[in-house]
């Protein structure tokens, strides 16, 4: 599927081709290696001239081998349709004596699974498994229809098949990982770590699986997290200087420029001029003249000059890392080792950004990274804030966001963002994506600058320069005052080819992560049929609003609502976690609007230390100004907004004024509002939480009469609900205090995808009581929890869940034949398991969930004969 370019007898396999050899990164005795393997197979070797720093006629060149994509002439390399190779690509092709696929062996970063080679186990199903390996060969690896010592990776459900018992018997040092790796990779761009993935025992199937673990800084930020650096650069010890004799040194034979727009003291602009001569460079005024144009921002006509005419041009950051490292690096390929637009992206300049669960290096990073976007950021995390970037979603930040509906976004969204000086759409979920148990700070930072669109909007040659307004005097560390910053004519930015463009395949790997979409209105309950086509939600942002309500997502209309109006899914560890909710009153706030402002377990000491002084005077201020929560109510099948989003806003500020808010998140209520009993997904999740049920009349009161009315004038009541269906409401919410979203605790529920009401919605009600539902289509599972204690004589199980037989499996589905094949693979897996299969409809669940009690009917059955006889 990769490689097939076979050689004549008589023909050697490198004949006519020239290749050229990058030092960085590799030995001297790795360059000979490579040099006599390319010469004895008749092809030719370039010298590289590593003080030049470029290759020689490089249009004569038809490979280039290196194991970085971070060198001068890369992109020059791509645009000249020059293979660019990494080492092993040379002893791969001698060995099967023909010409492998160079895309596979690409240093380039965009091709993240370029050293993986990937073989499926035989319990994959054949669409799973063409789709992987599309998705693998897309991104640059290698797929292996056969195990051998060869394979970095083995794809399987279980550990139960032929290879994965190969592997295990023969000890071999290859991951057998889940399918939904790939998928999570793939959704994310990146490659995240295998571990959570890793059979046999993947925390990502782990209902209690802990806190996401912290990782080590990224390398990729590594001395790149400031683009204005103060100090004075650290000079590299002789010892590290001798290790690099080989690379491309950084300013040997070049001319270096420092703009006026870096604002340098004379005696740090010395201390690097220094430096440069130190390394056999020079120092020059002169744009036209310089190698290297060192400036802060993204105008001004030396930079417009340079930029066009192919020079380097990078901050100082970027000669900070140059001078520590001894070595060329891209400027583009550290988001802040680039100039800044001055002005920052322009869609950012209303935003407010907190970051959360990112600590030391990436924090500082990230936190430069918002401020050279033009955002504003922000220590501390409030009501006011617009977006929160985290590297996962098990923080009280995160909580707090979804509660006040704050975007919660991973750091990709702001990275592409700058990257491309335009503000990225958050519709598809690449940016509301959080893999499950991975922590995404292991990523951070591997985002390159776009050339295409910085060159269009700054530096293009179609555009002229523009007169800049003069600055404002700055005032510059280390300086007895105020210097004017450069008042150079603006222009358009930066040199660097496009990179390689990544290709979406692996067409929905199923995973336990729930892909994030727009929650939307109900309108029918489960078990009937209807639309599930979700429409974008509008965001508005209310400037004049309390801290409180900054902004409402507004939900629009559709069609075939319930449960099927708009699927809101939860990122896999919310998911999996059941929130402890201790001591709760049925009529106490369950947080306050203050609560989130201390610092996160992430704060650094110096940050907390940095809190303004009158910080508890603007606490006071804002808890004067603005009533604090009394109730939060979640409103089901009320449809006084619908269509209307101006009124939706008006009313939610004002009943938040006199202290309800209304929140869209089911697990955090204590009042549910409804027209009547209804079976939607929000109202029967959110019954777990033992709410205090109200008519829509109490909504009706509280924005009559400007204050809230006592809720049990108000009592939501149904009695013909309950006696079709066979319980008390009543009774039903004192088991859930009871219950405290255990209900369903070490249950494994699957579910299959054509569901009536979308699989989805009972996803979110299992996990509501504790539970774990997991998708059906066909595939072998592997089912991590035990068989449920029934005991309750040894008071070991509730009085709710005595009816629990303990070793019944339960399939929820439809009465048709289209799934009759399901049902019968999940007899196998059950009786595998040694569990019980027993196959319901949805009324089994909704009856449990809202009834609050297991309990079984034997109508809720579904067989083939009961089909059949149907029909």
């Amino acid at each position: 599927m990769g490689d097939t370019t076979m050689m004549d007898s008589s023909q050697q396999l490198y004949e006519d081709l020239t290749f050229t050899i990058i030092p960085n990164g590799l030995s001297d005795e790795r360059v000979r290696q490579v040099t006599d393997s390319i010469t004895a197979n008749g092809g030719s070797v370039v010298s590289f001239d590593h003080l030049n720093g470029h290759v020689e006629d490089i249009v004569k060149i038809t490979h280039i081998v290196s194991t970085t994509s971070d060198f001068p002439d890369y992109y020059q390399a791509l645009d000249s349709f020059i293979h660019v190779i990494k080492p092993s690509w040379v002893d791969d092709c001698l060995r099967v004596s023909k010409m492998k696929n160079p895309r596979q062996y690409s240093p380039d970063p965009a091709l993240f699974m370029s050293e993986f080679v990937v073989c499926c186990a035989d319990d994959i199903p054949d669409g799973d498994k063409e789709a992987i390996e599309g998705g693998v060969l897309a991104m640059g690896g290698q797929v292996a229809h056969n195990l051998s010592k060869l394979v970095t990776h083995l794809v399987a459900l279980d550990l139960d098949n032929t290879r994965c018992q190969l592997v295990l018997s023969k000890r071999l040092r290859i991951p057998i990982v889940l399918p939904h790796w790939f998928d999570d990779c793939l959704k994310v761009g990146r490659r995240i770590p295998e571990s959570p993935y890793t059979l046999p025992d993947p925390e990502i199937l782990k209902v209690d699986a802990g806190t996401i673990p912290p990782v080590r800084p990224s390398q990729q930020i590594r001395d790149a997290t400031d683009p204005a650096p103060t100090h004075e650069p650290k000079i590299p010890t002789p010892p590290v200087q001798l290790e690099r004799t080989r690379s491309i040194r950084a300013f040997e034979g070049k001319k270096v420029m420092l703009a006026d727009d870096l604002a340098l003291t004379d005696n740090l602009r010395g201390v690097i001029s220094g430096i440069v001569r130190a390394s056999q460079g020079e120092v020059t005024n002169n744009a036209d003249e310089a190698d290297m144009y060192v400036c802060n921002y993204r105008d001004g006509e030396g930079y417009v000059k340079a930029s066009q005419a192919n020079k380097d041009v990078g901050n100082l950051g970027w000669i900070y890392y140059m001078i520590a490292h001894g070595t060329w690096t891209n400027p583009m390929r550290r988001m802040l080792h680039y100039p800044r637009p001055r002005d920052g992206v322009p869609e950012f300049k209303d935003f407010r950004i907190s970051i959360s669960s990112y600590t030391g290096e990436a924090r500082v990073y990230l936190e430069n990274l918002v401020k050279a976007t033009g955002a504003e950021f922000t220590k501390t995390f409030r009501q006011d804030n617009t977006h929160l970037i985290t590297a996962h979603k098990q923080s009280e930040k995160c909580e707090a966001a979804q509660e006040w509906g704050i975007e919660v976004v991973n750091h990709l969204w702001i990275e592409e963002s700058y990257a491309k000086c335009k503000k990225q759409e958050l519709s598809g979920q690449r940016y509301t994506h959080f893999p499950p148990r991975t922590n995404l700070g292991a990523v951070l930072g591997q985002t390159e600058i776009d050339r295409t669109a910085t060159e269009k909007l700054f530096f293009s040659k179609s555009r002229k320069p523009k007169p800049v307004k003069a600055a404002q005097p700055v005032p510059v560390p280390g300086s007895s005052g105020p210097q004017r910053v450069s008042s150079d004519p603006v222009a358009r930015s930066s040199p660097l080819a496009e990179k390689g463009r990544r290709t979406k395949t692996l067409t929905e790997a199923v995973t336990p992560a729930a892909r994030r979409t727009v929650d939307g209105k109900e309108n029918e309950t489960p078990g009937t049929t209807g639309s599930r086509g979700a429409k974008d939600r509008a965001i508005s942002k209310l400037h004049d609003a309390a801290p409180d309500i900054a902004q409402f997502e507004k939900e629009m209309k559709r069609r075939g609502g319930v449960t099927h109006g708009g699927r809101r899914e939860k990122d896999a560890e919310a998911d999996n976690r059941t929130k402890k909710v201790k001591g709760r009153d049925s009529t106490a706030s369950k947080r306050s609007f203050e609560e989130v402002e201390a610092e996160d377990e992430s704060a650094t000491e110096d940050e907390l230390q940095a809190e303004p002084a009158n910080k508890s005077k603007n606490k006071k201020a804002k808890k004067d100004k603005l009533t604090p929560i009394k109730f939060r109510m979640l409103v089901s099948k009320d449809d006084r907004w619908t269509n209307n989003a101006e009124k939706e806003a008006n009313d939610k500020k004002h009943l938040r004024e006199i202290g309800l808010f209304i929140n869209e998140d089911y697990k955090n209520v204590n009042l549910l509002c409804a027209p009547k009993v209804v079976r939607t997904k929000k109202f029967v999740a959110a019954l777990a939480d033992a709410p205090t049920l109200v008519s829509t009349s109490y909504l009706d009161y509280a924005l009559k009469h400007n204050k809230l009315p006592p809720a049990e004038k108000h009592l939501l009541r149904d009695p013909a609900f309950e006696e079709t269906q066979g319980f008390n409401l009543e009774e039903s919410l004192e088991r859930a205090k009871q219950n405290n979203h255990h209900l369903l605790k070490n249950w494994t529920i699957f579910c299959t995808e054509t569901v009536a009401g979308g699989f989805d919605t009972y996803k979110e009600i299992i996990v509501a009581n504790g539970g774990e539902c997991l998708r059906w289509a066909g595939r072998p599972t592997s089912i991590t929890s035990a068989k449920r204690t029934v005991d309750a004589a040894a008071g070991e199980v509730s009085q709710n869940q005595e009816e629990d037989e303990g070793d019944v499996l339960y399939l929820i589905s439809e009465p048709h034949k289209r799934e009759f094949n399901l049902w019968e693979k999940f007899r196998d897996m059950a009786k595998k398991h040694d569990m019980v299969p027993r196959i319901v409809r949805t009324e089994w669940l909704l009856f449990v969930a809202m009834a609050q009690y297991v309990h079984f009917e034997k109508e809720w059955e579904l067989n083939e004969d009961i089909v059949n006889v149907a029909k």
